[in-house]
């Protein structure tokens, strides 16, 4: 009989596609019309729209696994961000590609930069949070390391693990962010074909009817709790991308931009048409922003405009993606999973098991389905 994968999002494919490598026979189950999850987009108007502001990371361990990169067009990111602060603009990236960047005193002293490469070299511990261990890095710290990590975790790092927080910090530092050509949507799809079996529009709303059979539920964190019955689970980051259409003309930078002076509520902005050309139609340009606050359009583009350094009256806004479940939360704690195993027969797989990212789904559908099979086997 085969088993039955809840779910076609990262942790729902992995777990499938491990499965069948396996001699297993799968059928994945999706409520949603296309798989995906949370990684998906849409096209509007000739736009590639993400469904958030979310890059690939080709140096994930699970995604090397998986070997994705090498069976879609995917498109590098630079490794250099742009920081604004008051009417300037300055940036800092990888030592190996712009290794004057990390030098200048507004991207925090000498001192501070060396404390953080011990920050890095050491390890941490649960029961403190990551503004904890670097809330005392001056400069370094306000300017840089807090406004860019609070859009990587979706929430202010007083709230995240040390643990956690250090483990994805360390990913970012050795990573190779990009995104395919058609949006991110072009993963999961490629990721899909290799699934024999995938039921869309599927909805299950109890475990009954697969009484007897082998089930991981690879769904999001609150669904998973309806279909097993637990009462405790992770908080949830909520986020909203903005995509406005902006003038040709605007900029020619592909790379992302962060506010260093916290001067509103947009966390980063990237004109993505400029990174992949296919997110705009042709003589047209696209700006992705996220915000993780309630914001009006009028403080978006106010702090835009500051961020930028030009007037954004004008500029049309092509859609507006309020996600209310972007990530799991790693709060302060201990959050060392040790099995996916909820009964005889029923295993768990999510992000919110893990980690939250992409390796973090992607492991925790691979680790769900050995257990599985393990457990067949035993």
């Amino acid at each position: 009989m085969s088993v039955v994968v809840i779910g076609a999002g990262l942790a729902g494919l992995s777990a499938a596609i491990t499965l069948q490598n396996s001699g297993r026979e799968v059928e994945v189950i999706e409520s949603s019309s296309r798989v995906g999850g949370r990684v998906a987009s849409d096209t509007i108007d000739g736009f590639t729209l993400d469904h958030g502001f979310q890059l690939i990371n080709a140096n994930y361990p699970e995604v090397v696994r998986l070997g994705i990169i090498n069976e879609i067009a995917f498109i590098r990111a630079p490794r250099v961000i742009d920081y604004s602060l008051g009417d300037q603009r300055f940036s800092i990236g990888d030592p190996r590609v712009a290794p004057l960047s990390a030098l200048g005193n507004r991207t925090g002293t000498i001192g501070e930069k060396l404390a953080f490469l011990k920050y890095l070299a050491s390890n941490s511990y649960s029961g403190k949070s990551v503004a904890d261990e670097l809330g005392n890095l001056g400069n370094l710290y306000t300017r840089i390391l807090s406004p860019f990590l609070t859009g990587v975790f979706l929430t202010p790092l007083t709230g995240i693990d040390a643990v956690t927080g250090k483990n994805l910090i360390r990913s970012f530092i050795t990573g190779a962010p990009g995104l395919p050509d058609g949006g991110v949507g072009a993963f999961t799809q490629q990721l899909s074909t290799r699934v024999k079996k995938i039921h869309l529009n599927r909805r299950i709303d109890s475990l009954q009817e697969f009484a007897g059979r082998e089930v991981i539920v690879a769904t999001d964190v609150t669904t998973a709790a309806q279909l097993l019955d637990i009462s405790e689970v992770p908080k949830l980051a909520n986020s909203t991308t903005w995509y406005h259409e902006v003038p040709a003309d605007f900029s020619d930078s592909n790379r992302l931009l962060i506010d260093a002076g916290h001067r509103g509520p947009v966390v980063n902005s990237l004109v993505i048409s400029n990174l992949v050309n296919s997110y705009a139609p042709a003589g047209r340009s696209l700006l992705s922003s996220t915000t993780i606050e309630s914001a009006s359009e009028s403080e978006v583009r106010r702090h835009l405009s500051l961020m930028w350094g030009t007037q954004t009256q004008t500029w049309p806004l092509i859609a507006k993606y309020d996600i209310p479940k972007s990530l799991p939360i790693f709060g302060i704690g201990n959050h060392l999973v040790t099995s996916s195993r909820v009964s005889e027969k029923v295993f768990v797989a999510g992000d919110f098991r893990l980690a939250p990212s992409q390796e973090g789904a992607l492991l925790s559908g691979r680790l769900a389905a050995q257990e599985l099979l393990l457990n067949k086997s035993a």
